[in-house]
């Protein structure tokens, strides 16, 4: 049954790779080429986006986050929401206002007299120390968009040179969307995280011009992972109805219990079912039992033709093997 769900992953991904179009990476993401200019920490020089401006419109809140959250990142620092307020009637947003990821002030820790300090110092935990900065931009709905109302840039604090470090602060760790779309293709034919970094490094030009981190991304999968979770068999006879829409000798056979779960699934392709009628002398096979994270037994049938070649039939459930017997003949 899991080698069910890797063959329909990886075949469909065949098809895909005729249609797939790398994306082109986001303005709001990726630098222009970065250069060293002698400033000291190998500080890396790029443009800055135009900065917002007391009269600037935006057609949404979501389009000025934007344009705030890219010209935070050549800035060096990051962005959140200080406050959105929505109407009363409508019940839609008509104020917001953006701050520096340092406003506030720092909260001091309560020192416990009645416990002892731990012999061996504890781990660092990496928090963000508020510093009271007052960058912020706020913006109101006017006439049907949303218009700058104040906009302050200057912070009590050191700003980030450079490109590659800006990527760890919170608000700069999400996967584009162009990048989301691609992934899944990915995804979809089961390349290794690591070697999705490689291809998304050669995307942007440089590894440190990536937008975020490894285990950004393997997160990402465990989410799609989580999509698909209870759709796995239903993704599989609709790629089985798709591979019998296109080939009209493959067959396949599945069977549920009283809780409609599946009991057994037996699929051959065309290939597998013209070489066995010439070459039925010696048929195996060999169970792998229950390795899969379904605990089902898979048992592919492997004849060897003139060539020294295989070719394969597969049946998921070694207990139903009887029943795939009637099915060898069909």
């Amino acid at each position: 049954m899991d080698n069910a769900g890797s063959t329909s992953r990886a075949m469909s991904a065949d098809r895909a790779c005729t249609e797939i179009t790398l994306p082109q990476a986001s303005s709001a993401q990726t630098p222009p080429a970065a250069r060293n200019d002698g400033i000291e920490g190998n500080a890396e020089v790029v443009s800055t986006p135009q900065p917002p401006r007391a009269d600037m419109r935006f057609d949404t809140l979501e389009e000025a986050q934007r344009h705030y959250l890219a010209f935070a990142r050549r800035r060096g620092f990051g962005i959140r929401y200080n406050y959105r307020k929505k109407s009363e009637v409508t019940s839609e947003y008509i104020r917001a206002a953006m701050v520096c990821h340092k406003v506030g002030h720092q909260a001091k820790e309560k020192e416990d007299t009645q416990k002892p300090k731990p012999v061996v110092p504890e781990r660092m935990k990496c928090t963000n120390i508020r510093t009271d900065c007052p960058a912020r931009m706020a913006l109101k709905v006017r006439d049907g968009s949303w218009l700058v109302t104040e906009f302050c840039d200057d912070h009590n604090h050191p700003l980030l040179k450079k490109w590659s470090l800006t990527g760890f602060l919170r608000s700069h760790k999400d996967i584009p969307e162009e990048d989301q779309d691609f992934i899944k293709i990915l995804h979809s034919v089961n390349m290794e995280t690591s070697r999705m970094m490689q291809v998304m490094a050669t995307l942007y030009e440089l590894v440190e011009g990536v937008p975020y981190t490894p285990k950004d991304m393997a997160n990402f999968r465990s989410k799609l992972r989580a999509e698909n979770k209870y759709t796995d068999m239903q993704d599989t006879i609709a790629y089985f109805e798709d591979l019998k829409s296109r080939d009209k000798d493959f067959y396949y056979r599945y069977k549920l219990d009283d809780e409609d779960r599946v009991q057994y699934l037996f699929w051959v392709d065309s290939a597998a079912r013209k070489a066995y009628k010439n070459y039925n002398d010696c048929i195996s096979f060999d169970a792998t039992y229950m390795t899969n994270k379904y605990k089902m037994p898979f048992a592919p049938f492997i004849g060897i033709n003139n060539h020294g070649h295989g070719s394969t039939r597969s049946v998921s459930d070694a207990a139903s093997i009887c029943a795939a017997q009637v099915d060898m003949e069909c």
